[in-house]
């Protein structure tokens, strides 16, 4: 695997980006798992499990400005790409 791949691969995933974002809106104090709730942030897991459950929470909180949060992120990936190439 090329350096690049390799750094990028440490980069989130899918349901890693979605536990960050239920602890920045505080999804885990009302989440079904007890976990969650016990520790004030979200446990993860496929989804995760808030995610499926409220759909609409996550919606809301990004839909005013999801198309800059994607403008910064492709940047950021551009960047560091170019960054990891030299």
């Amino acid at each position: 695997m090329s350096r690049v791949r390799t750094i990028l691969a440490r980069t989130p995933d899918a349901d890693d980006t979605l536990r960050r974002l239920a602890d920045v809106i505080q999804v885990p104090s009302t989440c079904r798992r007890r976990r969650c709730r016990n520790q004030g942030r979200c446990q993860g897991g496929y989804g995760p499990p808030c995610y499926f459950e409220g759909r609409k929470r996550f919606a809301d909180a990004v839909l005013e400005d999801m198309h800059q949060h994607r403008e910064f992120w492709i940047a950021q990936r551009t960047s560091f790409e170019a960054l990891l190439r030299r």
